[in-house]
């Protein structure tokens, strides 16, 4: 049975900061990889942006969004996609497939932080080479523009960490379930799918039938990128402004110590498998 030592206090912190800082480095390779990523996001998001221009030519609103802000929120979970919820990231699964899992679990720290380490490095990276190149083609194309008031940056950012956290947690969820699920892949394709629905991706979640909305609003999906566009726009009321950032919250507490507590039924299980 493998019992790693781990690391506590400064000693840990400095090892999860190093883990991230790779990672991030890591990215820096694949230059050609996040310009064709770049295009792709650009390319989905200038489509929708056509679509509501001609659902806006036929009516003032909908769900409370004008066009301009429609086309704003667009672009912005466009934006925010890679960093808080990638593409086809299996990466955890594919080391469970491989069995190059068990040199993460030998290693002398904490299984689930390593991998968060891992992902905030990427989440970074993604933030200066994809989020921010994917808003500024939105600006120049489509003249969607920037919040001018001081507490909607603050509400956003802290809203974005809490997303970006809350997404390290919930892939890391559909990734162990390769742990039990022999062909995994699936389970990773119909969550990943779920979340894009559930976020506004495919259809803003102001545009859901009023039933819908609030199941969706009690459901972690919302806090993942809804939650913060939201904030950026300015659509949530000043008197719901602290429920809705302790909800997100709830939900990161919440996945992250399931995450955690995954991980270790996973890791006595590749004990009984023979270590």
């Amino acid at each position: 049975m493998i019992v790693p030592h781990t690391p506590a206090g400064s000693t840990a912190l400095r090892f999860y900061v190093e883990v991230a800082r790779t990672a991030y480095r890591r990215q820096l390779i694949y230059r050609w990889a996040n310009i064709a990523g770049l295009c792709t996001n650009a390319f989905f998001a200038a489509i929708g942006s056509y679509v509501v221009v001609a659902l806006f030519r036929v009516r003032a609103s909908a769900g409370g969004y004008h066009l301009a802000e429609t086309v704003q929120y667009i672009w912005l979970l466009q934006a925010l996609t890679m960093p808080v919820l990638p593409f086809g990231w299996m990466d955890l699964m594919l080391t469970i497939r491989s069995g190059d899992v068990v040199s993460d679990l030998s290693k002398p720290c904490d299984f689930y932080w390593y991998w968060a380490g891992r992902e905030i490095g990427r989440s970074l990276y993604f933030l200066a080479f994809r989020a921010l190149p994917t808003y500024v083609l939105g600006m120049v194309l489509f003249g969607i523009g920037l919040p001018s008031q001081p507490d909607r940056w603050l509400l956003f950012v802290a809203s974005a960490i809490l997303a970006a956290t809350l997404g390290i947690a919930y892939r890391f969820l559909y990734n162990i379930a390769a742990f039990w699920v022999v062909e995994a892949r699936a389970v990773a394709t119909m969550a990943h799918q779920i979340a894009l629905f559930c976020t506004g991706m495919i259809i803003p979640v102001a545009f859901f039938p009023s039933w819908l909305r609030a199941i969706t609003g009690w459901l972690p999906f919302n806090a993942l990128m809804n939650l913060p566009a939201e904030f950026f726009l300015g659509k949530v009321p000043g008197s719901q402004v602290a429920f809705e950032l302790s909800r997100q919250a709830v939900w990161v507490l919440a996945l992250t110590l399931i995450a955690r507590r995954v991980a270790a039924i996973a890791a006595r299980r590749v004990v009984v498998q023979g270590g």
